[in-house]
């Protein structure tokens, strides 16, 4: 059977340096539904180099925000969402396409891998910035995701995963030390917000066990630690960031 065809779907902005890597991993795909915030460097310019890509802008919240703008106006019936820091693997290209060639598709959406990539080198242990997301589905199901400042989702019940050896989405989120601590303030405010507007609050514990909890369950029961520094800058990060959320929860709570 003829593979269905699939876009992929990439929200940008100011990413000039990284996004050749992000486009020339998928190639593969049949239409490149890129979404831009404006960029004041050359992203646009250097995206309208591909061929099979579409750009379109607009005003940049969130990422979440920008696919749910963008996805419902892509080409094809399947939708492979990958953000601009991240590699497709040739692996992943094949199990995808595997599944596109099956003469049905056993489930609307599909989980894909991601491991985190952090100084040159691909993590096996990281459950902070790695793991797994809904990250390619049928486009007539996009109306389960549910909008959030930070880590919007997409709930299709029963899900699959994409499986094979190497068949993962290679993340590198942590290129330069200031905007990374830049990123992690951007989020964690987000993450406060969203709490907030569901009258949650802030208590001592959150500030002090929440943390430290945080950090011994990434780095000994998740096996953070075999991951060596690396591991333990990224729980450390993890640590930190639960932190600052419920820091700028017990801000907003005071200022009220």
């Amino acid at each position: 059977m003829k593979r269905r065809k699939i876009s992929a779907f990439i929200p940008v902005q100011n990413v000039s340096d990284i996004i050749e890597s992000t486009l020339n991993s998928i190639q593969w795909v049949d239409e490149i539904y890129i979404v831009d915030g404006y960029s004041t460097d050359n992203t646009v310019e250097i995206c309208q180099r591909y061929p099979k890509v579409k750009i379109v802008q607009h005003d940049y919240e969130n990422s979440g925000a920008q696919r749910m703008w963008g996805m419902p106006q892509v080409k094809y019936d399947w939708i492979f969402v990958i953000d601009s820091d991240e590699i497709c693997t040739p692996e992943l290209q094949n199990s995808i396409e595997e599944i596109l060639s099956t003469e049905s598709s056993k489930y609307d959406g599909y989980r894909v891998r991601i491991k985190t990539k952090l100084f040159g080198k691909v993590l096996n242990h990281d459950h902070y910035l790695g793991w797994s997301g809904m990250r390619l589905f049928k486009k007539e199901v996009i109306d389960n995701y549910k909008l959030k400042r930070v880590h919007s989702k997409m709930n299709i019940i029963p899900e699959g995963n994409v499986t094979g050896e190497g068949a993962f989405i290679i993340h590198e989120p942590i290129r330069d030390f200031t905007e990374a601590i830049k990123k992690m303030i951007r989020y964690a405010e987000w993450a406060a917000q969203d709490m907030f507007e569901n009258n949650k609050k802030a208590h001592w514990y959150h500030l002090t066990i929440r943390p430290l909890y945080k950090f011994f369950v990434l780095y000994t029961i998740r096996l953070g630690f075999l991951d060596g520094i690396r591991g333990l800058i990224l729980c450390g990060m993890a640590s930190f960031s639960v932190f600052l959320k419920y820091f700028k929860l017990f801000f907003l709570q005071v200022k009220e």
